[in-house]
């Protein structure tokens, strides 16, 4: 199941099982209560590298569960990559998830980047754009609509989805959406029609679609960013949904402290102006 060494036989630690209660009402199956209790405590440093978990039995007399909900709950993270299980010595935390590394971090925030995959989904031309991400604003015609993958070195992280006007979309050289970010096709043929760009990020967790398309588990923290960039005339020019794996995200951003204090419209738009108080 795993790449690492085998690791020696050692005490199972007792230390998990101090835990939240499960509660079987809560809305969200047992094992994945679980499985989100044993990820806490594992990157929150409550277990070291190499560490080995209670056994199946001990937690499930601790959290009054069956074992086979146990054996669910490191199941997914076995699949996350939190852990491993060894036939006959237990299972043990697995080598910590090495940081988001430059090129990552580039292929998230650089529009001009040429490390990513594009992996196209789908497309459809002369399509309106959805009204939960118009939200009032005046729109063109119709739109191109794009349903795509970002890979970086073999492994998905992004889901897009993104409508561009059509009359901009048309500028573009012919299957450049599979070599591109959009936003760079933007800055690189319309650049001089565009004006701001609004974005909002949130964090959820993964449906199913989402945990097979993006090679994660299901109900695993997600980041959610909907961008809209408008034109000189304030007309919806791009409207997009980003799900990025929680895991391979990072979203960097760098603006002078005065404009931040003093103007926050120019960070979140109509937001209050400052009082004054601390």
């Amino acid at each position: 199941m795993t790449r690492q060494s085998q690791p020696a036989a050692a005490t199972p630690s007792r230390r998990a099982l101090s835990g939240p209660r499960i509660d079987s009402g809560a809305g969200i199956t047992q094992y994945l209560q679980l499985a989100s209790v044993l990820r806490h405590q594992i990157t929150h440093g409550k277990f070291e590298q190499g560490t080995q978990l209670p056994t199946v039995a001990q937690l499930a007399d601790e959290y009054q569960l069956a074992r086979i909900t146990v054996r669910q709950a490191y199941a997914v993270l076995i699949a996350e990559g939190l852990i491993t299980s060894w036939r006959g010595r237990g299972t043990f935390v697995a080598e910590r998830a090495q940081p988001i590394g430059e090129r990552l971090r580039a292929a998230i925030n650089d529009p001009a980047t040429q490390e990513l995959r594009f992996d196209i989904l789908e497309q459809r031309s002369r399509v309106e754009v959805p009204q939960d991400l118009a939200r009032g604003t005046a729109t063109y015609p119709h739109y191109h609509y794009i349903r795509k993958i970002h890979v970086l070195d073999g492994e998905p992280f992004c889901l897009a989805e993104i409508y561009v006007a059509s009359e901009i979309h048309a500028k573009f050289p012919p299957g450049s959406e599979q070599r591109h970010k959009i936003a760079w096709l933007l800055g690189t043929y319309a650049r001089k029609r565009m004006q701001r760009v609004q974005q909002t990020t949130t964090v959820a967790p993964a449906d199913l679609v989402l945990a097979r398309q993006l090679g994660c588990s299901f109900a695993t923290p997600i980041a959610l960013l909907a961008r809209r960039i408008l034109d000189g005339a304030d007309r919806l020019a791009l409207a997009g949904t980003f799900w990025y794996r929680g895991d391979r995200f990072v979203a960097d951003v760098e603006i002078p402290f005065e404009t931040w204090l003093n103007h926050p419209g120019t960070v979140i738009p109509h937001a209050r102006a400052p009082s004054g108080r601390a």
